[in-house]
């Protein structure tokens, strides 16, 4: 049993190389870099920490303080978390004072690290080294998702539909850790068909250092090597998780952890509830006019159906093709949005389009390496559009404010 059944290349025109994908990448990472540049001159008063969506409601370290943008009347959003974990990784500062779950976010260490690193440990520059990481996994998810596109027969282009995913949108306006996830996503998919085993290890053990849901593609790794009947890969696969554990256990004895509960996020629920569906028919009320109000509550319902609609194809594509890392990963994000029975994770669409980035862009993946239906792969893409739909209401005032000082 191979990772994916796949094209015959030999049929296909040459494939284009490396330095091609490279360009389409890059070009990715720019339109990015190019709306934050955007947002900050004309929205933010050139004030880039303006990103980490901080809020006036919510402390600040007094090192941090003076050149911080703050959202007044707001608490702010988990960018401006991740933005203390990356000033102080190494629990020295004591920033983790700072932080509305300290154990939770540091669990997260892979960007706000890369970040600290990035910059030498020099705190003038880590702000900025952390958009230069989101940026850099911006390019790196674009060049593995051209690369695997490439290997399928499609065109390199396809680096751009990165740019769709939910997370990496989210990462962009708020620095969050999902837009790295879900670039080694697409390097999980890109590694398995080209069965580059240590790049994947290696891709594995950063995914599960970048959040917990990284365990998630480690299980659909596992859970092929199991189908297989290759009880040694799938034990290779699991170690993966080692270093994420050990570091689990670093924070668990530096910050004082008494209870088993404490590094749960709050959005997962300990009792039984509608979950999704409960949101589904009753989207939530917002304190706006009618009209959008009405808008606002159907962009929720289409954001919601989008991921029904992902959870259906993730199990449609494992019934009509052979068992792959990408549809069993899949399958486990399902299994996780069925067990999210709280009645506030669903609440907003970027908690829930960014935590479930990777099953869009997995089932995106899986369905293009599917070969009787090659051309309805475009249709893998609805469930993200209308997740996206959601995502663009809420940069839709930005937008307003940047052509506006365009045209000025």
């Amino acid at each position: 049993m191979s990772y994916f059944l796949l094209p015959n290349l030999e049929s296909n025109p040459p494939l284009a190389p490396a330095r091609v994908s490279f360009a389409w990448a890059l070009l990715a990472c720019s339109l990015v870099l190019l709306w934050q540049f955007l947002t900050v001159h004309y929205n933010r008063s050139g004030n880039w920490t303006a990103l980490f969506c901080t809020g006036q409601n919510q402390p600040v370290p007094p090192e941090l303080a003076a050149q911080t943008y703050r959202f007044p009347g707001t608490n702010g959003y988990d960018g401006q978390m991740y933005r203390y974990v990356a000033h102080d990784p190494f629990l020295q500062k004591g920033f983790a004072q700072y932080l509305d779950s300290p154990v939770l976010r540091y669990r997260r260490i892979l960007v706000p690290a890369l970040a600290f690193l990035l910059a030498g440990g020099r705190q003038p520059w880590i702000d900025a080294s952390y958009v230069v990481v989101v940026a850099a996994f911006t390019w790196l998810g674009s060049y593995w998702l051209s690369r695997y596109a490439v290997a399928l027969g499609f065109h390199p282009a396809w680096a751009l539909a990165f740019l769709l995913v939910p997370a990496t949108l989210v990462s962009m306006d708020r620095m969050t850790v999902d837009g790295a996830l879900a670039a080694l996503t697409a390097g999980v998919a890109y590694f398995s068909v080209t069965r580059s085993s240590v790049r994947l290890f290696v891709v594995l053990v950063l995914a599960c250092l970048t959040r917990e849901t990284g365990g998630l593609l480690v299980a659909g790794c596992c859970l092929f090597e199991l189908a297989a009947r290759h009880f040694t890969r799938a034990l290779l696969w699991s170690t993966s998780c080692l270093p994420a554990l050990g570091w689990y256990l670093f924070l668990n004895g530096h910050l004082h952890v008494v209870t088993a509960a404490a590094g749960v996020p709050r959005w997962v629920y300990r009792r039984l509830g509608p979950g999704i569906l409960g949101r589904l028919f009753h989207p939530l009320p917002y304190p706006f006019p009618r009209a959008v109000e009405l808008l606002a509550q159907s962009l929720d319902v289409m954001a919601l159906t989008g991921i029904v609609l992902a959870a259906m194809a993730a199990i449609l594509l494992l019934r009509v093709r052979p068992p792959s890392t990408s549809t069993l990963a899949a399958v486990c994000f399902v299994a996780l949005a069925a067990v999210l029975t709280s009645p506030h994770f669903w609440d907003h669409c970027y908690n829930f389009a960014r935590v479930f980035s990777p099953l869009l862009l997995l089932i995106i993946i899986e369905a293009m390496a599917w070969q009787p239906r090659r051309s309805w792969c475009w249709l893998a893409v609805v469930p993200t559009v209308l997740v996206d739909s959601r995502v663009a209401l809420e940069l839709g005032s930005q937008v307003l404010v940047i052509l506006r000082g365009l045209m000025s």
